[in-house]
């Protein structure tokens, strides 16, 4: 059993993470950035669910004194998963690079000292697909921050002679989730219309968030081996157009729900983006319970129309 110390664990992929650790027989310490008051919704389930597989600390966002704190007072650490970043307004054209790298290095160094005095073996830092998407190029402001800060990261970590690895994640999707895609289709759905996709011809990596915690699980299974360890790590799903993506949930849903679940998808002309964005380590090839996986993500979406929360915006 390891301790692992891990950041961002009530985002939606977060929780599954931390859930998929515990499973492994790690255990989990889990510093969230707000006070417990600012929960509510579908991210009070969140945390209601990582108080059942994690030691939870309210307001402790990393780097802050009282990170600094937990990081001194929590006895020895094996591996810091650093899963949180600050990245208000992503989506924007005009996303600034300078703040947002300032933002997610800010306190790093005093935390990654304080870690290796802490005994931990390795940093995992998560990253995203649109870092490097383009031949070695972010695809976007935000994807070059992300970029810059995890080769950031990645320096502190080797500069200290610990391990190093970056997960990196494509269009994660299941139970918990909120505000993508899928989101919309059932808001559609649920509506009686049709879910429209904008962009059909995008090819995309869209993975089952049980088999991207899976794999996070297993890079640190693989960091703990590996006392020098210093890669990048790619799980990979379903990689096709995203209009495939969606007629695939779009028959899983309608099987469940008994009603038809119709896609339109719109003619796609413009493309700001790469054609291809995907991981390529693949994780469907390996045996999982794809069925109880479907199940439970179209329940997801039952409970969260018939608590009236479907209505906030895709």
């Amino acid at each position: 059993m390891a301790r692992i110390l891990l950041t961002g664990a009530t985002s939606f992929t977060g929780v599954w993470i931390a859930q998929a650790l515990s499973e492994a027989g790690h255990q989990v310490i889990a510093p969230l950035k707000r006070a417990a008051a600012d929960y509510d919704g579908l991210r009070l389930d969140r945390i209601v669910r990582l108080k059942a597989v994690a030691d939870v600390t309210f307001a402790a966002p990393f780097g802050s004194p009282a990170f600094l704190d937990l990081l001194k007072a929590a006895g020895p650490l094996d591996i810091l998963a650093h899963h949180a970043a600050d990245i208000p307004g992503y989506r924007n054209a005009d996303y600034d690079v300078a703040a947002g790298v300032t933002r997610n290095l800010g306190g790093a160094g005093p935390v990654f000292e304080a870690a290796a005095k802490a005994g931990v073996r390795g940093i995992i830092a998560t990253g995203t697909g649109f870092e490097d998407a383009a031949g070695g190029l972010a695809v976007s402001p935000y994807g070059l921050s992300k970029k810059l800060t995890n080769d950031g990261f990645r320096h502190l970590a080797l500069w200290r002679g610990l391990a190093f690895g970056r997960f990196m994640i494509n269009g994660p999707f299941g139970p918990l989730e909120e505000g993508r895609l899928v989101w919309s289709l059932f808001q559609a759905w649920f509506a009686g219309r049709a879910g429209v996709v904008r962009t059909p011809d995008y090819v995309r990596d869209n993975i089952p968030v049980v088999l991207l915690a899976r794999a996070y699980a297993e890079l640190v299974a693989e960091m703990l081996r590996t006392p020098k360890l210093d890669r990048v790590c790619r799980p990979a799903g379903y990689v096709g157009a995203q209009g495939d993506f969606a007629l695939r949930v779009a028959s899983e849903a309608s099987a469940r729900l008994g009603r038809e679940c119709a896609v339109e998808c719109l003619a796609q002309t413009d493309f700001p983006e790469p054609y291809l964005v995907a991981n390529t380590e693949p994780t469907l090839t390996r045996p999982w319970d794809e069925t109880g996986f479907w199940d439970a993500y179209v329940d997801y979406y039952r409970e969260v129309e018939a608590r009236g929360l479907l209505n906030a915006p895709a």
